[in-house]
């Protein structure tokens, strides 16, 4: 299987897919392996995938996605952006709810082409990006939102269609 990377193609075909990776997302539901096995699965698909990808060439998930901020991120990031700590959370931060924030800006106000400006000092959720797992089984809907914007994410799922289905017959 080819992998897609053209984020045009990505979105319209992750549109289209919408109802092949709910029932994929059912029928994993339903599969018998443990979600550390299921888990394995899908870091053994993701593996070519992530080194095939240069996500330095994308950075569409910097364009669209909420950036959320904890204060250890604003921690971390102050000594690349040299303000005070509490300017970073007064001025990027758009919500506190409890310790988390969210950046006001999109695209991220430290993208610059399709790279970090602060790269070594960005937040956990930038580090994670995309996280598909632990617990695919149970975070299944935040990746089928992130299939028509990651690359990574649409071709995990597009092979785990297949393979739930594989799986479905072995057990069926």
């Amino acid at each position: 299987m080819t992998i897609i990377t053209d984020l045009a193609q990505i979105k319209q075909l992750a549109d289209q897919r919408q109802d092949d990776f709910a029932v994929m997302g059912y029928m994993l539901q339903r599969e018998q392996m443990t979600d550390a096995e299921l888990d394995a699965l899908v870091d053994a698909i993701a593996a070519p995938i992530i080194a095939a990808i240069d996500c330095t060439g994308c950075a569409n998930c910097c364009r669209v996605l909420d950036v959320y901020l904890t204060p250890d991120d604003a921690e971390r990031l102050q000594p690349a952006v040299d303000v005070p700590l509490s300017q970073i959370i007064e001025h990027d931060a758009a919500a506190q709810v409890e310790e988390w924030g969210m950046f006001r800006a999109r695209p991220c106000r430290f993208l610059r082409g399709t790279l970090c400006a602060v790269y070594p000092h960005r937040p956990e959720t930038c580090r994670t990006y995309p996280a598909l797992t632990p617990d695919f089984r149970w975070t299944i809907a935040d990746s089928i939102a992130g299939a028509a914007v990651c690359p990574i994410i649409y071709n995990v799922l597009a092979r785990m269609v297949d393979e739930a289905e594989r799986l479905s017959r072995q057990s069926g």
